[in-house]
């Protein structure tokens, strides 16, 4: 690092980056908790036929909400 880059550096740019990635996994993890949220509602509202119809028991919500919330991307 040169003295240039010292002096052209703001004092809290560590901080604010910090801050930036913080703000940054803390959407991430609000939208994952949305498409949870989302997908055991969907699936709560399915009667116990329809869902067997799918394949699925109501003890599987959980489980598919989950794997449907670690799925999402960005």
């Amino acid at each position: 690092m040169t003295f240039q880059s010292i002096l052209t550096r703001h004092p809290l740019e560590g901080f604010i980056s910090a801050l930036r990635q913080l703000r940054g996994e803390y959407e991430d993890k609000r939208q994952r908790k949305a498409v949870y949220e989302r997908t055991w509602r969907e699936l709560s509202a399915m009667s116990n036929r329809d869902m067997a119809d799918i394949g699925i028991h109501s003890s599987d919500i959980p489980r598919i909400a989950a794997e449907a919330a670690a799925m999402h991307k960005i």
